[in-house]
């Protein structure tokens, strides 16, 4: 999976996921309330890189019951701990794996979650069928996951339509599907799980952090991008040049990837 995964991780990818925790929660955790998760609850968090919905998960579940995060980066999850630690969340257990070598002991939970994991994966038909064995019997899968074509910026931007083309571009140069969240629906109903509910979460502006997230995107793709030979570094660097320029300018009004959220019971 290392190879497959197009992100930088690690303590460099540290403020990416701030903000993009920043940017996205306001949604998610409008899509948990959905799911009514409840104290006592048992949760796994599929790929948690940060640890903030990790962290809403415990929150919500209380002291009596559990979550478990797993990520393949162990360096984020030495972040994620000490954070917890600092918070006295005591219900949080973090384990680096990889969600196409999954450990065999996870056990099964009431709730399996991820974010903008599958869109990644080349396997990632097997890691929904893993995750789906995790659940208990009426158990919930709750996954939200990219929309590529819903991204916007008005007035139109060349560096922007280049940005977006070139990340969904890495992505399925190394097996992955930036569009993956529109078929959700299809991959839940064929998996024989009732679905719960259907939403859409779209975050804009014309400044601040959704803006930003774009940028520290590019920057977080630029390696891959590079390495793949679909652009070369200049051209990088200028296009996060570009996308930082514009995070402050309030006449420029952009987009994040649409997520699509989809929730079922086993």
């Amino acid at each position: 999976m290392e190879k497959s995964y197009t992100i930088r991780g690690g303590r460099l990818g540290r403020e990416r996921l701030r903000v993009l925790s920043n940017v996205l929660q306001t949604g998610t955790n409008a899509f948990l309330d959905r799911i009514r998760i409840r104290p006592g609850m048992t949760c796994l968090d599929v790929g948690c890189g940060g640890g903030d919905v990790s962290r809403e998960l415990a929150r919500r579940v209380g002291s009596a019951g559990r979550v478990v995060g797993i990520d393949m980066d162990a360096d984020q999850l030495d972040i994620v701990r000490a954070e917890a630690a600092a918070h006295n969340i005591g219900n949080l257990n973090l384990m680096v794996a990889d969600a196409t070598k999954p450990p065999s002991d996870l056990g099964q939970f009431d709730i399996v979650y991820s974010r903008f994991l599958l869109c990644h994966l080349p396997a990632r038909l097997q890691v929904f069928e893993w995750m789906k064995s995790c659940l208990v019997d009426g158990g919930i899968l709750a996954l939200e996951d990219c929309d590529f074509t819903g991204h916007f910026c008005y007035p139109p931007s060349a560096a922007f339509d280049r940005y977006v083309e070139l990340a969904g571009n890495v992505m399925r140069r190394r097996g992955g599907d930036p569009h993956f969240g529109l078929k959700l629906p299809e991959q839940f109903r064929e998996g024989r799980l009732a679905i719960g509910g259907i939403e859409i979460a779209h975050p804009a502006d014309i400044e601040g952090d959704p803006k930003l997230l774009n940028a520290l995107s590019m920057e977080s793709f630029a390696d891959a991008i590079v390495s793949e030979g679909l652009a070369p570094q200049a051209e990088v660097n200028e296009l996060i040049e570009t996308l930082r320029a514009v995070v402050g300018d309030k006449r420029v009004y952009a987009s994040v990837t649409r997520r699509i959220q989809v929730w079922g019971q086993r």
